[in-house]
């Protein structure tokens, strides 16, 4: 497998995919330091997992599958070599550049929050503590997995216009909307909102999860709807996994 992740490395280097990482993560902070005050940490986080991040994921996928599926996937169905660990490293090389974008954010948000913070004296609606936006990273990470062979799959069926449109769409309605509800596990798409809820005390709809704010309970606020959340979101991971390479595996049986 680890030959397969190189050779999508090697293919994507100079691509618009390695540049996506670093470009996305810095306009969220950028926008949210150009047009907010005091939400500024609230609206990096929250612009970033309900919008933003899952527009990546989907440009990225979209970028990664487009290379070979512009050819037929001939380039790859002639080589010695098994359709289904070419696969793997596709979601292999997604998953690294999901990684490092969220890496990415959390490392310049922490950043340019603490310069505000000592240089500028802002005064923020609520103060994440580094430890809390660890957390968060790791979580989003953990929670968006499900994402990368997700979207590769949608890219191989429909082509990537199509794709992007469909899973931003699809995403943001359950990140807003059918993440407040509790079955939210059941919805791989409303997880992260959720769980941000907990974590970062942050509603969907960008407001501090606290009584009085709109579509604010306390039933969004229950630790226990975190270990349910990752467990959930990790099994929708190895399911789109397992059936998306099985597919792809059969397109050369055809």
């Amino acid at each position: 497998m680890k030959a397969y992740y190189f050779a999508e490395n090697l293919k994507n280097r100079h691509t618009s995919a390695g540049k996506l990482i670093w470009i996305m993560p810095l306009t969220a902070v950028a926008l949210a330091a150009g047009l907010t005050g005091d939400y500024f940490t609230i609206d990096c986080y929250n612009w970033w997992y309900v919008i933003l991040f899952t527009g990546l994921t989907a440009f990225l996928c979209g970028a990664v599958g487009n290379r070979d599926k512009k050819l037929g996937n001939r380039t790859i169905w002639t080589l010695p070599a098994k359709p289904g660990a070419i696969w793997d490293g596709k979601v292999l090389y997604g998953i690294r550049c999901m990684g490092l974008s969220l890496l990415v954010l959390g490392g310049v948000t922490l950043a340019v929050s603490t310069g505000m913070e000592r240089i500028l004296h802002c005064v923020f609606r609520i103060s994440l503590s580094p430890g809390q936006q660890i957390f968060a990273v790791l979580v989003l990470f953990a929670v968006s997995l499900w994402q990368i062979p997700f979207c590769l799959f949608l890219q191989q069926v429909m082509g990537t216009f199509p794709m992007v449109l469909l899973h931003m769409g699809v995403y943001i309605l359950c990140s807003t909307v059918l993440s407040l509800k509790p079955y939210f596990w059941v919805l791989p798409g409303g997880i992260a909102a959720r769980l941000m809820c907990i974590i970062l005390k942050i509603l969907p709809n960008g407001l501090v999860a606290k009584p009085g704010s709109m579509t604010y309970s306390p039933e969004l606020m229950e630790w226990t709807g975190l270990p349910l959340g990752i467990a959930a979101s990790l099994v929708w991971f190895i399911l789109f996994w397992r059936l998306c390479r099985r597919w792809f595996e059969r397109q050369v049986e055809r």
